[in-house]
């Protein structure tokens, strides 16, 4: 990863939470007052930070300000303030000009994108980020049907976060490499890096990212917490 990449990367973290990046304390807690429903956490490097609704503050703070970095990313150290099911972990890898890629299947129009949709979950489809304004769409059709699509959609105000699908019957062919590393591409020409967030459960999506190169940097979680 290139060091201006990781520069953009960090600084819009450090505006997101308020906070010096990398932190003044291995782990740092505080409080944007963007949620009150919810704590975001965010495992950059060797640092921890979360941003925690005001009204839950000091219980967040004394739950995790003491853990090790990595153990506050852990969903087991919030049960006892969450509300629900955790979401996440998921791990963030990054491209930029830095990394190799070379795509092989071409761009592919909206409707054909959506006949995607009767084959994977409503899920699915919103976790791939599939319902969101998509800046390019890359596709790949056998014997008239879509069996795999990828999509850049705006992250942080550049069109720059990829999300892959593959349809359940054609999985484990290494379509969503193929599209995935288009859409990658794509991305990068537009913004200068690209982003892939993947669940850290999600096996096929991290061999994915890991085969074609992409930078681990960064991993999120996001725990629902009582209002009121």
């Amino acid at each position: 990863m290139l060091d201006d990449t990781r520069r953009r990367i960090d600084g819009h973290w450090a505006r997101r939470f308020g906070m010096p990046v990398p932190g003044l304390s291995p782990v740092m807690v505080g409080s944007t007052g963007l949620h009150e429903d919810a704590a975001l956490v965010l495992l950059l490097g060797d640092h921890a930070y979360v941003d925690a609704p005001r009204a839950h503050l000091d219980a967040v703070a004394a739950t995790v300000g003491a853990l090790p970095p990595g153990a506050v990313l852990d969903p087991a150290s919030w049960g006892a303030l969450a509300s629900g099911p955790v979401l996440g972990p998921a791990d963030h890898f990054w491209a930029d000009r830095s990394t190799e890629l070379r795509p092989d299947v071409g761009l592919l129009d909206a409707a054909r994108r959506d006949e995607l949709a009767a084959h994977v979950s409503a899920t699915e489809w919103a976790d791939a980020g599939f319902d969101r304004p998509v800046q390019a769409s890359f596709g790949i059709v056998e014997d008239g049907e879509v069996v795999a699509a990828s999509v850049v959609t705006p992250l942080w105000g550049w069109p720059l976060d990829v999300g892959v699908l593959v349809r359940p019957d054609a999985r484990g062919q290494g379509h969503g490499r193929r599209v995935a590393q288009a859409a990658l591409a794509s991305a990068i020409g537009m913004s200068g890096f690209a982003g892939y967030r993947v669940e850290r459960s999600n096996t096929a999506s991290r061999a994915i990212a890991l085969g074609l190169g992409l930078t681990p940097h960064g991993a999120n979680l996001s725990v629902p917490l009582p209002v009121g």
